[in-house]
């Protein structure tokens, strides 16, 4: 989706003012129609910027001086419409997000995650100066809805600016079909009646996995 083109001018001082949009009115019309249309098991939501947890500092540039917000977190009453109407479709929806400089793994609600990549070439924000003091695993509640971090990069103060370069990458697996032949060698592809969506993040310097979540889209 695109996230800047419609967006509403906004106060941080204001982030539940009702009417304020991210998406715009067309857009948030389409995507509300061609959900609800769908027939698809499960859903990815593409955003540019984070959904739960909050951009409030920019890596050691900090912005609250320019009354910004790059995430959904400066506009909780559209971001609210979003969650209400997607618990609603009672199928999973993965809020695929970016921009913020570090990786995590939220559970937004049963159905409902956010899954965040970055930074791959810029340093890390730390989380306690620029992501309104995050816990790197837990419990956490920016706004009017409490989530759940399962898992994320995270940063320490005593770093030097230079030294924050712990980049992160996240592969998406679908599981929806496994090879079972009459004959070892062969191929018969069979349908899984609950796919799995696996989440898979690798550290970006050494290549190993950090942190996996396997989700399946039962009714």
């Amino acid at each position: 989706i695109d996230t800047r083109s419609a967006r509403d001018m906004h106060d941080v001082t204001e982030r539940d003012r009702p009417g304020l949009s991210m998406l715009g009115a067309a857009q948030k019309r389409w995507l509300i129609d061609s959900m609800q249309q769908s027939d698809a098991s499960f859903f990815f939501f593409i955003s540019s910027v984070p959904f739960m947890i909050p951009h409030s500092g920019a890596g050691g540039f900090e912005s609250d001086a320019a009354n910004k917000e790059e995430a959904w977190t400066g506009f909780f009453d559209e971001r609210e419409q979003l969650i209400e109407f997607w618990k609603g479709l009672n199928k999973p929806v993965f809020v695929m997000t970016g921009d913020l400089h570090n990786s995590f793994a939220v559970k937004i609600t049963d159905k409902i995650w956010e899954f965040c990549c970055g930074p791959h070439n810029s340093v890390n924000h730390v989380p306690a100066l620029d992501e309104s003091n995050r816990p790197a695993t837990g419990p956490f509640k920016f706004g009017p809805r409490a989530c759940d971090i399962r898992w994320s990069s995270y940063i320490l103060p005593d770093l030097p600016r230079l030294e924050r370069l712990y980049p992160h990458f996240c592969i998406v697996q679908v599981n929806n079909v496994f090879n079972m032949p009459q004959k070892i060698g062969d191929t018969r592809w069979v349908a899984y009646p609950h796919p799995q969506i696996i989440f898979q993040y690798y550290d970006g310097r050494t290549g190993e996995l950090a942190y996996a979540e396997s989700i399946s889209p039962r009714p």
